[in-house]
């Protein structure tokens, strides 16, 4: 079976020491698939200083160049690979930024230009903020060339059904009535789609463990979803228990752009 590791919100506001915390003892095995946000904006949000949670201003995360010359030394080293997470993953009274937010395309593109031009590498991958998005996101994220990564983005059977993903949203919908996992890919109109596990505080070793044998059953494919600045304390350990755990399974670690391909 295939594993990766998606992470949320790098931005501006990231420090490498706040990576190497969580992943220092990681990334060697297993690389890190960063979903990176080109433009934060002053929005309220935990992965942010809260001085920063009201204003006008936005930060593009090429300035901060010790984070920027941190991470291309990783790309080089195979330990991390970025992907687009939203353009300024700002928080709308009605909704977050792929879901209330507009202009979505030409935020997705511009997003996808800048973090290449930043990091020289190609970007393949684009991870909603908050896991939510609406239509005009998901043609966005399409017309833009770029696979995603999200939880149940919305039900797949609100989806519109063509014949070539019949199959693949009906076992989408039994699998996620009882478990919330799907672990293969789904093939979208113009992008294909992977859904992901979450590590919250609220997630146990024995949750991820049941998850990933859902995975592991099916040969199918793992992507585990963090937020750096939330991996902690008790949410640490967690994480290298079932790191440590789900190495004895021998899966083929890879960054989340694998996981669409093979």
């Amino acid at each position: 079976m295939k594993f990766a590791i998606r992470d949320d919100d790098t931005s501006y506001f990231t420090k490498p020491v706040d990576l190497e915390k969580v992943y220092g003892s990681i990334w060697n095995r297993c690389p890190v698939s960063l979903a990176i946000v080109p433009f934060h904006a002053c929005t309220k949000s935990k992965g942010i200083p809260q001085k920063y949670w009201s204003g006008d201003k936005t930060f593009p995360v090429g300035e901060n160049k010790p984070l920027v010359a941190f991470l291309k030394k990783k790309i080089k080293e195979g330990k991390v690979s970025i992907m687009l997470h939203g353009y300024s993953h700002k928080n709308y009274l009605t909704g977050p930024e792929f879901v209330a937010g507009d202009n979505l395309y030409e935020k997705v593109k511009e997003g996808k230009r800048y973090l290449e031009k930043v990091f020289g590498v190609e970007i393949k991958s684009f991870v909603p903020p908050h896991n939510k998005i609406s239509e005009e996101g998901r043609q966005a994220v399409a017309k833009a060339g770029l696979n995603m990564a999200c939880h149940q983005s919305y039900l797949p059977w609100l989806r519109k059904m063509n014949w070539k993903n019949a199959k693949e949203k009906a076992l989408f919908y039994l699998v996620s009535q009882q478990l919330h996992y799907y672990p293969f890919v789904l093939q979208e109109k113009g992008y294909k789609e992977l859904q992901c596990v979450s590590l919250v505080p609220s997630k146990t070793l024995k949750d991820l463990q049941n998850e990933f044998m859902v995975a592991a059953k099916e040969y199918g494919s793992f992507c585990l979803n963090t937020h750096y600045w939330e991996v902690k304390g008790e949410m640490k350990q967690t994480l290298d228990e079932f790191m440590k755990w789900a190495h004895t399974f021998m899966p083929r670690y890879g960054q989340v752009d694998d996981l669409f391909y093979g």
